[in-house]
């Protein structure tokens, strides 16, 4: 049965999962986030709900502002891996 709603890529939802759980553990809206990093508040929403690939630049963006490795958000399993050395 055909849709009009595509299917997520799994990698934009992970990322954007990703992204939104370190905004929260940084007590930070979507505004703001959007706000530090130079952005729309909805795009910020669509890349967090995985409707929106987070471009290099953004994710980029992101972890300098959070003074966080870029790989905390763009290599899964990071904190585990971390964890685990």
């Amino acid at each position: 049965m055909a849709t009009d709603t595509p299917e997520r890529d799994p990698e934009n939802v992970r990322t954007g999962a990703t992204i939104a759980a370190l905004r929260e553990a940084y007590g930070l809206k979507q505004g703001e986030l959007a706000a530090l990093i130079g952005v729309s508040a909805p795009l910020v929403s669509l890349i967090e709900s995985g409707d929106r690939r987070a471009t290099p630049q953004v994710c980029r963006a992101i972890a300098d502002k959070l003074g966080i490795p870029l790989a905390a958000i763009t290599v899964e399993g990071y904190e585990q891996a971390k964890a685990a050395s």
